[in-house]
């Protein structure tokens, strides 16, 4: 069996003692939250490094850069390459902000989901923002 790398070990045991599921990064109860949780990926125990995003940060962003081509936006899952043990993960998703529920609601789905891969994936129908 492969020895669980230190860093893990450690998250692992410091969200026991904290008895929660994630370590926040940022502030929660916002349209963008960055949170370290562990989990698997490719069969290998890994911890997660995610930044959390609504789909109207995601327009807000797209709106400040080029404001004639925020249009429609997908929610998605876009998984980077691995940085150790930390694999770097954005969710992009419908909702209003990132609070507790919503926050525990996507590591489940991100937790569930077996075929997670490298890459962007969007998922649902386009979600349209207007001024």
């Amino acid at each position: 069996m492969d020895e669980v790398p230190a860093g893990l070990r450690e998250l692992r045991q410091q969200l026991a003692q904290q008895g929660r599921r994630y370590l926040a990064l940022s502030p929660i109860d916002q349209p963008r939250v960055r949170i370290r949780f562990p989990g698997q990926f490719e069969g290998q125990a890994i911890i997660w490094d995610a930044d959390l995003r609504t789909l109207h940060y995601e327009y807000e962003q797209a709106r400040a850069e080029n404001p004639t081509n925020a249009d429609a936006f997908h929610q998605y899952i876009h998984i980077q390459s691995a940085e150790g043990e930390r694999v770097p993960i954005i969710v992009a998703l419908n909702v209003p902000q990132f609070d507790e529920p919503a926050i525990l609601k996507t590591l489940i789905m991100i937790h569930n989901y077996k075929r997670l891969r490298l890459g962007r994936h969007e998922f649902g129908p386009p979600v349209h923002f207007s001024d």
